[in-house]
C-alpha cells in the first residue's frame, strides 16, 4: 500500500483536535514557546517571541512541502485554544514507516490526557488510514517522564543511539528509540483508549495564552 501522509489532515479526538499547522497559530503558541521547561529535553527551541515562532513554523512548512514531515497544531476542543505542536517526521513512503515527534505543549497539560490522545490520533491515522507498517517515537535518554509515557502506551523499546547528536550547550544527547508495528496496534489502541477514558480535570488557560 502506498503511504501518503499528505496535507491537509485534521484528526479529532475527545478533547483535542490536531489541525494542519499554519502561521496563524504562531500568536497563540508564542507564550508556550517561552516556557523554559517545555524545551528542556528538545534539541531546538525555545521560541520566545512571535518572530521566532513564525520562523519555526515556516521551517516546518518547508519540510511539509518536501514531503518528509506533516506538522499539526494541538488545539483544545473545549475552547479552540492551541496548546502545542506535534508532527509526523522522517516519513519514508517506500518503506511504509514514519516517526511521531516534535511534540511540545503547555506544561500545565503534561499530566493530563492530551499527549496520550495526540498519540492515539496519530497512530490510528498512520496504521488505519495510511497503511503504515512501523511508527517510531524517540526521546532523550535523560527524559524519564517521556520514556515512562511511551512505555505505558505499549511502545517497544528498541535501544539507545549513544551520543548521536549535539544539542544546546554542546551536550551530546543519547536517544532512546521506541516503535509500534501494525500488528501491535490493536493492543496499543486498547491501552490508549483505557487511559484516555479516565476522568481528567481541565486546567484553565490565562488570557495571555490565547494569542
Amino acid at each position: 500500500m502506498v503511504v501518503g501522509f499528505r496535507p491537509p489532515v485534521t484528526l479529532r479526538g475527545r478533547r483535542l483536535r490536531l489541525e494542519p499547522l499554519e502561521l496563524r497559530h504562531a500568536g497563540a503558541l508564542t507564550p508556550i514557546g517561552a516556557m523554559p521547561e517545555v524545551w528542556q529535553f528538545l534539541s531546538y527551541g525555545p521560541f520566545p517571541d512571535l518572530a521566532a515562532m513564525e520562523g519555526h513554523i515556516s521551517g516546518l512548512l518547508s519540510l511539509q512541502e518536501k514531503g518528509t514531515d506533516l506538522p499539526f497544531a494541538m488545539v483544545r476542543r473545549s475552547d479552540d485554544v492551541p496548546i502545542g505542536m506535534t508532527r509526523f517526521l522522517n516519513i519514508e513512503r517506500e518503506n511504509e514507516v514514519a516517526e511521531i515527534g516534535g511534540t511540545w505543549f503547555d506544561s500545565r497539560f503534561w499530566r493530563g490526557p492530551y499527549n496520550t490522545e495526540s498519540k492515539r490520533l496519530m497512530l490510528a491515522h498512520a496504521f488505519e488510514a495510511e497503511g503504515a507498517h512501523r511508527v517510531s517515537i524517540r526521546t532523550d535518554l535523560r527524559n524519564e517522564r517521556s520514556q515512562r509515557a511511551i512505555e505505558r502506551i505499549g511502545g517497544h523499546r528498541e535501544g539507545i543511539l549513544r551520543e548521536e547528536r549535539i544539542v544546546r550547550g554542546g551536550y551530546r544527547r543519547s536517544t532512546v528509540v521506541y516503535s509500534v508495528l501494525a500488528e501491535e496496534w490493536p493492543e496499543v489502541r486498547d491501552r490508549l483508549d483505557r487511559w484516555i477514558q479516565r476522568s481528567w480535570p481541565e486546567p484553565p488557560l490565562p488570557v495571555t495564552s490565547r494569542g
